[in-house]
């Protein structure tokens, strides 16, 4: 193991600049990034940095140790591709203490089968993603500022015709075959395109695609979108995804505070039979006009199922809903049938949001059947009316809401939420 020293002026430094740093190092070597500035213009960089596998990139002052894109790249899709990317990361490779800014890209990459950490970065002004990962083995991004990442504002057109929006802080995609394990705990997050967090399936994998989140101690403030994203499926069948997100700040995000959608088809393949398993609990949510919005299905999907406990977060300043659960919901000219919500909405406290705990079996346009929210609801402070407090409808006709014996009270309504 060596330790290569990196400076773009000392003469008794190993390397000047990073692409040279690189060319030297082999696995289990440190590449000590000294203060400066390395760019394409400042220290003639080659980009993207590849980091070589088994390397470990630490700066020595976050603020003063900077990775400048100079611009280059553009956003990209389908496929989105790692290399696009200021700094790209390798299998068993570590970048930590310094900041990474100004890609017309991502920030930094994370390729197929990799395992990364990424701790005590700021990553922030890039065109696309601050840290995009795809079908990483495990990716673990802790301590990290984000600021204004998504600045191209990308919003590539999808083949059903459905908006999608490019420009997350961290944006993970599940790939076939993976461990697509993404770790977040601990970061700051302000202001981009998208979502603070997302971590999705897309359409061209091929089903049973198996991937996990944790997210923990995050405060995401002023998405254009919302704090957290989690989709089991965009296209694949019989998808397996388990999420924890605990005691987060999600704060002002402009439509959600955090959303779990199950399966939503994309291009021509109907997600069908996939199943979400997740837990949202002691997060603080305030200023958006959704707190947590759950959905078993939207548009043409079937038999899918989700399992969530929503516990003991506090929501506040909701000018919608605080918490929204819907087993379904339509889009014109298809069908969304047999789509199953079953959810534990338990100990939360909820301030300023009417009404403010809402479920509903299904809505919307086109065809719905038979989709269900199944719900308990247990000691929930509610700072509104009865009336106004837990409302469940069954929605259009053929679907139901069925809510759990031992439950407190609530009030059934004809109102339809959607």
């Amino acid at each position: 193991m060596r330790t290569i020293v990196v400076h773009p002026t000392d003469e008794s430094a190993d390397a000047h600049s990073l692409t040279q740093a690189f060319t030297m190092a082999t696995a289990d070597d440190i590449v000590l990034v000294g203060p400066g500035v390395y760019s394409p213009t400042c220290t003639h960089e080659t980009l993207p940095l590849t980091v070589p596998t088994g390397v470990a990139v630490e700066g020595v002052d976050q603020e003063a140790c900077v990775i400048d894109g100079d611009g280059q790249f553009e956003p990209s899709f389908n496929p989105i591709r790692p290399d696009m990317s200021v700094v790209q990361l390798s299998d068993r490779t570590s970048l930590s203490g310094v900041t990474v800014i100004n890609g017309g890209g991502h920030g930094v990459g994370v390729p197929l089968g990799a395992s990364v950490v990424i701790r005590n970065c700021t990553i922030s002004q890039h065109g696309d993603h601050g840290v995009y990962v795809s079908g990483a083995a495990e990716a673990y991004v802790s301590g990290c500022r984000f600021q204004q990442n998504g600045l191209k504002r990308f919003e590539p057109s999808l083949p059903r015709g459905v908006g999608a929006r490019q420009g997350h802080h961290i944006f993970a995609e599940a790939k076939h075959g993976q461990g697509n394990r993404l770790i977040a705990t601990d970061n700051v997050m302000r202001g981009c395109f998208a979502d603070g967090i997302a971590f999705i399936c897309f359409f061209p994998e091929p089903d049973e695609v198996s991937f996990s989140a944790t997210i923990l101690r995050n405060t995401i403030e002023d998405s254009e979108r919302g704090g957290l994203l989690f989709s089991c499926s965009f296209g694949p069948a019989r998808n397996r995804y388990r999420i924890l997100a605990a005691d987060n700040i999600l704060r002002g995000n402009k439509q959600m505070g955090a959303s779990i959608l199950t399966a939503i088809p994309l291009a021509e393949r109907v997600p069908h039979h996939n199943r979400v398993d997740a837990v949202l609990a002691g997060n603080a949510i305030s200023g958006s006009p959704l707190g947590i919005f759950v959905q078993g299905a939207v548009g043409e999907t079937h038999h899918n199922e989700c399992h969530v406990t929503i516990d003991r977060n506090r929501i506040s300043s909701c000018t919608k809903n605080a918490i929204r659960l819907v087993g379904g919901v339509g889009i014109i000219d298809v069908t969304t049938n047999e789509n199953t919500l079953h959810a534990v909405v338990s100990r939360n406290f909820v301030a300023g949001s009417l009404p403010a705990i809402v479920a509903q079996g299904a809505g919307g346009a086109g065809s719905q059947h038979n989709n269900r929210v199944q719900v308990r609801f247990l000691d929930n402070h509610v700072e509104a009316p009865q009336e106004q407090s837990l409302l469940v409808c069954d929605g259009t006709a053929d679907n139901h809401v069925e809510v759990a014996t031992d439950s407190q009270a609530y009030v059934r309504t004809e109102r339809n939420f959607l």
